[in-house]
Parts: structure tokens; sequence; C-alpha cells
């Protein structure tokens, strides 16, 4: 196992060789082979260098797991260039480049079963939620990406999946109404244990796993398998161009939204769209205009 972990904090900042090297450690305690890498994985060439490190060590390239990630919570309107940057830096571009890297390495060697890659989007790229966009687009490209090269790799003997969990990490601890979500109840059955989701990660890369290009959500003994981006609705003008009023008129018979989202099941907690009465609103201010 090469271990690489940058080891910055949360929010992207700063760098520290000792996280990655104190975990490859526990797995040497427990009879692995493994070795700690300090990679970038932000830097298109640095993400280069772990895949290398891989080839140079083991001596071959089997199982990659894109798990690196970062938060910069901030709405719209106050996020600024660099949250921007550092959050699809690492979350979006740090998974595409692993990967990139990967690929060329298989496609240089040829055709094997048995290759699997496990990306990280999470319910926010699923579902997005207000507050943090840059995370919300970040882990929704991730699930994009996973799709698109999935079919891409396949002939080379690669599955390619993603996991949406939600599991308590430093990130969810950094957004209070997420954590209090999220904390360890005082007995029972802890949901939000990130030891509920490792197992869901060892079945896609393992041969038992049959899926490639499909994203799963995991919270607790909760699954969610989900299948791309599938239209609710769909109308055809009859072989002629749509028309403003013509489109007004079709669409009328849908919602303006659905209900909204379960963020935790177990909960019940909803996360609502914007409401019927804010896209109304928003439509009498574009009228008086």
């Amino acid at each position: 196992v090469v271990v690489n972990d940058l080891g910055g904090s949360d929010r992207g900042e700063g760098a520290d060789p000792d996280m990655a090297a104190a975990v490859a450690r526990e797995i040497q305690e427990v009879g692995g082979n493994a070795i700690a890498s300090n990679a970038d994985v932000s830097d298109w060439d640095d993400a280069g260098r772990a895949v290398r490190l891989a080839l140079d060590t083991f001596g071959r390239l089997d199982i990659i797991v894109n798990n690196a990630g970062i938060s910069r919570f901030a709405p719209i309107g106050a996020m600024s260039r660099e949250d921007w940057t550092l959050t699809i830096g690492v979350n979006l571009t740090g998974t595409a480049a692993v990967t990139h890297w990967a690929a060329a390495h298989w496609i240089e060697v040829g055709p094997e079963s048995g290759r699997a890659i496990i990306n990280t989007s999470s319910p926010a790229g699923t579902n997005p939620l207000p507050g943090s966009p840059a995370y919300c687009a970040s882990k929704a490209g991730v699930a994009a990406l996973t799709i698109a090269s999935a079919a891409e790799l396949a002939p080379l003997g690669v599955r390619v999946n993603a996991i949406a969990p939600m599991g308590r990490t430093r990130l969810t601890d950094a957004v209070p109404f997420v954590a209090e979500l999220m904390k360890a109840p005082a007995t029972g059955f802890d949901r939000a244990a990130p030891d509920c989701v490792s197992p869901v990660v060892v079945y896609l890369a393992s041969p038992a796993c049959r899926f490639t290009g499909r994203v799963f959500g995991i919270e607790g003994d909760d699954l969610f398998v989900f299948d791309g981006w599938s239209a609710r609705h769909r109308f055809n003008n009859a072989g002629t161009a749509w028309d403003q009023a013509t489109l007004a008129e079709r669409l009328e018979a849908i919602d303006l939204q659905d209900l909204g989202w379960g963020i935790a099941p177990a909960t019940h907690m909803v996360m609502p769209n914007p409401s019927d009465a804010t896209l109304k609103t928003l439509a009498t201010i574009a009228e008086e205009r």
C-alpha cells in the first residue's frame, strides 16, 4: 500500500509528512507492506510522483482509492478565488490527476483484470446543498468523472466507482450543524462512524464487485445506489423547434421543485430546494424589472 497524504489541514493549508507515515506504520504493524508518500495531488505532475512510487516500490498498480479532500465552506457571494481554486484543485483535479497517471500506465502495459478505482464524492455532490458551492461542484465533478472514466477504462480491466459517504471526519467537524448532526450517540449504533464506510470501499476494490461507473451512497446501515443523472420529465415538440410560449405551456404541468432530499435518513432531516414561494418571489421581481 502507498499511503499518500500531503498532511495539510481540512482547509487545504500546510503540510505534515508525519500523517501519511503514521498510517503506513499502522499497516506495517498488522503485517502489511506500506510506504508513505507526501505528493500534492492537486499538482498534476506531483500526483504522478505518487503513482511512480507505487510502481517503483511494488512493481505494479492494482487499486486506487482517491480520498484526498478539503473543505472551504463559504457561500457563493462570500467565497474567495482561493476558496474555489483550492477546493476544486484537491477534490476534483486531485482525483483526475491520479486517475490520469494510473490510466497512462495501464494503457502502456495493456489490459489485465482485477483493477479498480474508488473515488470519493459526497452527498453534497449528488444532492447539492447551500453554503458551499465550491465543495458541491467539486464532488459533483467527481461523480461525473467516475461515470465517464469507467466507460473509457473498462477495456483495460479497470472498474471505476465512487462512494458518497455520510461519515464523521475533520471536514464534518468543521461545520457546526453537520458536526452536531453526526456526533457519536451515547449508546447504540453509530451511523456516522467512518468504520461504516470502509467495508463499502473494500467491496468496490474486491473481485466480488460487479459494478462500474456507479456512485454508492453510504450512511450507517443505509446503502444508496445512484444511477447517473436521470431526467424525471421528458417533453417532445414533434419535430418543431421550441418557442417560449410553447415551453411555458408545456412546463406548466410540472411542480416548480421537488420536496427536497434526506441528508440523513435516520434523523429525517430534509434539506429543501428553493421553495415555490421563493421562486414566485423571484418571478415577481423579474416582472417588475
